[in-house]
């Protein structure tokens, strides 16, 4: 038994490691299927319910991994070498990705979303049926304590190898080595097929980029070019992101480009009455530090949430400001070193924050949202010495973006900001607010005010600054309807049979649609509290996973009898989570936060979980009960867009009206629910 045990923990821990592995793929090489991150998690959810569901197959299914695998990678080898049109939209603005300009020849948004959905879920069908079959062989709880422990295991080794900055091609090997080991007992067939197979991913993998050098951080695929001006280029995720520059008046005088950006850069500084002690959020390779130490800045801490991009700025800027001993690098997200500072400075200075990728493989919230928020700006205000000077840089060519940032700026500090308008790659609106902005002259202003009576104000429970307002763009809402059409063929023909005659698991269903909203909503409330980063993220990801531990554990050591107490006491978890906003815990200590925030986080967690282990002791089927849990995470996760109009704590009372269905549902024929009906002992009362 401990050695199904453990294969079982193999497989669960492949399933977590390829998922973190595909998001962080395809988002690298197809730049737009980054901000529909949680498709990746949605199409695991599918492909392991249907191979849960299709568990008598195992045998044939996992030669779906050989092929599965290669087409993956081909397919995101092919968008990387296509345009890919989107479609434009009046309610929603992304710099560099929107619009029908192009070729004829353009590959559509929803073509390129349809196929790599449906090549990441058949990818997890074969190991969702290796792992059932596995799931079948041992006792529900046992089970689901060994799922859980490989899962934790899978984020653990994903997390080492992304801490140690390795490509795709280690990932893929090292995740093919355990599944060599796990997957092949005397099929010399399959062994060879599996190898052929793993070499050529590799060789694929190896040459999807075409450009070098590159390096992968825990965020972005960068590569780094060099330029004939003496500076580099940074590209992430295959566009451009940052330049550095040797931004002197000597490199002014003979570069054509550094003559251009130079007064740019430092127009703002003439405000700002003194750069003694300065702050840069968003530091990057390092401009913006080069050009404060030439004005003379004695201390600077610099913030940067990519270890990776500070590293390439450390070691390559042409006036390597990183190794000014008068510089304090902190690699930490933006938003969390404003809170927790204990400096107040003469400036703080926001960099081209702009994000290419989203906060978490869960949410739509994207990496910078929390930046530009009316709280942070004020955050920032409380940073500032008495005659401190904002200065913030951004780039847009969407006048509503500069709008937003115009009245957030000034509602934070009270007065409207200075603005500057440039014509610059790197940049085309600066801000300048505090003490120093009194004297910037007013540059269409009015034009801004205007322009922001129709657009919402970003705040920390709606941080949407590219959305014009409350709303669910179209080409969201037809590339989730794609992805639900997907997942039902998918259903229909991986788990024909299942829905007839006492197949399904409505009670099951609802706690999967409702467990994902929990989840996702506890990374994006810690996100904000302790920061974006992705240690941060990977650290709530493991805390959520034992917490659903500790609750089988205890379920395994005491059976509880009725689920209605459980059901009272999640919903009052979710209440208070609702209620307490998180800014309410920020004037607390650091310690202080993480218990109380981590107690709003687990409540809800550790409650659905021991209803969710207690309705799983009670299944004759406790693998097709657990692959109804993931078909019903799939209605989590698209509802998790809805957001984008709600605002975020909305996806706490969306989960109280999914949790009631699930009780409902328990208490008696969940045919009422869905159109399949309940399986094995349900009655949870």
């Amino acid at each position: 038994m401990a050695r199904i045990q453990l294969r079982l923990a193999c497989y669960t821990g492949l399933i977590l490691f390829f998922e973190l592995a595909w998001i962080r793929y395809t988002s690298a090489y197809v730049r737009v299927f980054g901000f529909y991150q949680n498709f990746v998690l949605i199409a695991t959810f599918l492909g392991m319910g249907v191979g849960l569901l299709s568990t008598r197959r195992a045998a044939t299914l996992k030669w779906l991994a050989l092929p599965g695998t290669l087409l993956l990678l081909g397919a995101v080898d092919l968008f990387t070498r296509v345009r890919i049109a989107v479609p434009e939209s009046s309610s929603e603005f992304i710099w560099g990705i929107f619009g029908n300009v192009g070729p004829a020849h353009s590959v559509p948004l929803l073509v390129v979303v349809a196929t790599l959905f449906t090549l990441t879920a058949l990818f997890f069908v074969p190991l969702g049926a290796l792992a059932g079959e596995q799931f079948r062989a041992l006792p529900p709880l046992r089970a689901y304590a060994a799922d859980i422990a490989g899962s934790i295991a899978g984020i653990v080794a994903f997390g080492a190898l992304s801490a140690l900055r390795e490509p795709p091609i280690v990932w893929l090997a090292v995740g093919f080595a355990v599944f060599v080991l796990v997957s092949v007992r005397g099929d010399r067939a399959f062994l060879f097929g599996l190898g052929a197979t793993a070499a050529a991913a590799l060789l694929l993998t190896s040459n999807t980029s075409r450009v070098q050098p590159e390096f992968w951080s825990p965020y972005y695929r960068i590569n780094v070019l060099k330029r004939d001006d003496g500076g580099f280029t940074l590209m992430v995720n295959g566009s451009l992101h940052q330049i550095m520059l040797p931004l002197d008046s000597a490199h002014a005088a003979t570069s054509r480009y550094v003559h251009l950006v130079y007064p740019a850069y430092i127009r703002p500084y003439r405000y700002a009455e003194s750069l003694d002690t300065a702050l840069v959020v968003g530091a990057g390779t390092g401009n913006d530090l080069a050009l404060l130490l030439q004005h003379g800045a004695k201390y600077i801490d610099a913030v940067e949430i990519d270890p990776t991009i500070a590293d390439i700025g450390a070691a390559g800027h042409p006036e390597q400001p990183y190794s000014n001993p008068r510089v304090h690098r902190h690699i930490d997200d933006a938003r969390a070193f404003l809170r927790t500072s204990p400096q107040h400075y003469n400036v703080i200075i926001f960099g081209t924050l702009d994000s290419q990728t989203l906060l978490s493989g869960m949410s739509s919230v994207r990496l910078d949202n929390y930046v530009y928020t009316v709280e942070s700006f004020r955050a920032a205000r409380n940073r500032l010495k008495p005659d401190g000077t904002l200065i913030a840089y951004h780039m847009t060519a969407n006048p509503s973006i500069g709008a937003k940032l115009y009245q957030i700026i000034g509602d934070a500090f009270g007065a409207p900001p200075g603005v500057f308008y440039e014509n610059d790659q790197l940049f085309d609106l600066t801000f300048v607010a505090g003490h120093g902005a009194r004297d910037v002259p007013p540059v269409n202003s009015v034009v801004f005010q205007q322009l922001n009576a129709h657009t919402e104000q970003p705040h920390d429970d709606w941080p949407y600054l590219y959305l014009k307002g409350p709303t669910i763009p179209s080409h969201y809402l037809a590339a989730l309807l794609v992805v639900l059409l997907i997942a039902a063929a998918f259903i229909g023909v991986g788990a024909r049979g299942a829905f007839t005659g006492g197949g399904g698991d409505a009670p099951m269903f609802f706690m999967g649609a409702g467990f994902l909203l929990v989840e996702t909503k506890s990374v994006t409330e810690m996100s904000l509290l302790f920061g974006s980063t992705w240690t941060v993220n990977l650290l709530v990801f493991g805390a959520i996973l034992i917490t659903v531990l500790i609750a089988n554990l205890v379920v395994q050591r005491r059976q509880l009898a009725r689920t209605t107490p459980l059901f009272i006491a999640l919903y009052a978890a979710l209440a208070l989570a609702y209620a307490v906003p998180a800014d309410a815990l920020l004037p607390l200590g650091t310690i202080a936060q993480w218990i109380a925030g981590g107690a709003m986080v687990a409540l809800p967690i550790l409650f659905a979980s021991l209803i969710f282990s207690t309705l799983l002791a009670r299944r004759d089927d406790a693998a097709r009960a657990l692959a109804y849990n993931l078909l019903g995470a799939i209605i989590g996760g698209v509802l998790e867009y809805s957001t984008m109009a709600l605002g975020i704590k909305a996806m706490y009372v969306l989960a109280v009206v999914i949790y009631a269905c699930a009780q409902m549902s328990a208490r008696g024929d969940s045919r009422r629910w869905l159109p399949f009906g309940t399986m094995g002992t349900s009655a949870a009362e």
